[in-house]
């Protein structure tokens, strides 16, 4: 059986059916094992950092029922992903522009009505941003933390994932499930880690270094350290003023660890480059 990335190229290529089709977003899902590590906050400003290398980027609060990025945004908008799935708007009508080359798609929050986001509605989702006439380089999926089957799926449907783990042992065992679970439905998939919220790069490294021997020894995979962000008091600062890190406090620790984060994104995406190089 074809898995959900396989239908989605294959959707993708009927659209331009009779011509050579232009290539595609760049899709990235960030996500991780257990909430509050910093992922959304992670998943914006590595977007502001892709629109400030001159990327058109599309941003998917994909937490359902548990959006927050309008709300780091400092922004009110009239329709929510919600809106998409029930059919009542198309998502183009949905999509808002808080700053120059970024869209996002905002989820709602605490509807009790929430639709569920079944997998083909998921690829269905993707499709329609896909086609849309006004192209972009970059589709970021900013998921909800935890282990179901639409955080899971998202991740299938994605280029590459970043799996983001702070220190703490919880949240790096977390991490390892999330990446077993993954693997097992998709064993070509392509993960990274990010280690948030470190000390020091010691700390970091020897986080990525317990969860790359986890991984060695119990799924045998090789998994791609991506680098790391230190713990910095800029990042709630940034969250209480309701602006961006990257925007706020751009010569932050944080800020500048994320643009060089953004810089090897985009050099892997558009070169396919399997080696990553972790600068400090």
């Amino acid at each position: 059986m074809l898995d959900q990335a396989t239908r989605l190229r294959e959707m993708t290529k009927a659209l331009y059916r009779g011509g050579e089709s232009p290539a595609r977003a760049h899709i990235l899902t960030v996500t991780s094992g257990k909430g509050g590590v910093g992922k959304s906050t992670i998943s914006l400003n590595l977007s502001l950092q892709f629109c400030a290398m001159g990327k058109k980027v599309v941003l998917i609060d994909a937490d359902a029922n548990l959006g927050n990025l309008d709300v780091m945004l400092d922004v009110s908008p009239r329709y929510r992903l919600s809106h998409v799935l029930r059919g009542e708007r198309a998502v183009e009508e949905v999509l808002i522009s808080p700053s120059h080359g970024l869209r996002v798609l905002p989820a709602g929050s605490g509807e009790p009505d929430y639709p569920a986001m079944t997998g083909e509605r998921q690829q269905e989702l993707l499709r329609d941003l896909l086609q849309m006439e006004d192209r972009f380089d970059l589709l970021v999926i900013d998921t909800g933390a935890g282990l179901n089957a639409e955080i899971i799926g998202f991740a299938e449907l994605a280029d590459e994932t970043i799996v983001v783990s702070s220190p703490d042992p919880t949240a790096v065992m977390d991490a390892y499930a999330f990446m077993k679970v993954f693997w097992t439905g998709k064993p070509d998939g392509v993960v990274r880690l990010l280690v948030n919220e470190a000390r020091t790069p010691r700390e970091a490294d020897e986080v990525a270094a317990k969860l790359r021997m986890a991984v060695t020894h119990f799924l045998k995979r090789e998994l791609v350290y991506a680098g790391s962000v230190p713990y910095d008091v800029a990042v709630q600062k940034a969250v209480l003023r309701q602006q961006p890190l990257v925007e706020a406090f751009p010569r932050s620790a944080a800020a500048l660890s994320l643009r060089a984060l953004a810089q090897r994104i985009v050099r892997n995406s558009i070169h396919g480059a399997t080696n990553w190089r972790v600068s400090r």
